[in-house]
């Protein structure tokens, strides 16, 4: 079966994880995981079978294993149509296009630096971040950390030393609440 063919079967998930030869001689020893493209030199894009992934990350370690659903489709024209999905966008009582819509993330961190959270002009989707770790600007009603908005966030791109301005970096160590919102 064809990587395509295995990616594209219905119980198959997107993993990402740091790519080494043990996990190229991990995944090869395994009829339920496959590497497809290499990022970067460093992080390996898996698919594996949904109904094995406590299976995968016994092996593999859930330290070493990022899970995103697969959430990039076709987003051309003819293919809305044929899904049905515009008629239901072009609904006059239904606002289903997302505009608008916050949504609010707590992880170990982000990199605000990166085009992925940016708009198409460099102004950041970010409205704000709570680094945990940095005491100073607390957000309201809290007694630590500090609150990164989005003008600041804004201002930090725009520099050529970003961190001097938002040092919120992306670590295991560091919490953070940060919240976008899609225009």
């Amino acid at each position: 079966m064809t990587l395509k063919e295995f990616a594209s079967q219905p119980d198959v998930v997107e993993l990402y994880s740091k790519y080494s030869a043990t996990l190229r001689n991990i995944v090869e020893a395994r009829d339920y995981i496959r590497i497809g493209k290499i990022l970067y030199g460093e992080i390996a894009i898996l698919y594996a079978d949904s109904r094995r992934i406590d299976d995968l990350l016994q092996v593999i370690g859930a330290q070493h294993i990022e899970i995103f659903p697969i959430a990039l489709g076709l987003l051309g024209r003819a293919s809305l149509e044929a899904s049905t999905i515009t008629q239901v966008q072009e609904q006059p009582y239904l606002n289903l296009r997302g505009n608008g819509t916050l949504i609010g993330v707590i992880d170990t961190g982000i990199d605000y630096t990166k085009k992925a959270f940016q708009y198409e002009d460099g102004t950041s989707k970010i409205r704000y971040i709570w680094d945990q770790t940095i005491e100073g600007n607390n957000p309201e009603g809290f007694v630590f950390g500090s609150e990164y908005t989005n003008e600041q966030i804004n201002q930090a791109l725009e520099s050529n030393s970003p961190y001097d301005i938002v040092p919120s970096i992306d670590t295991v160590r560091t919490w953070y609440i940060f919240s976008l919102r899609c225009r």
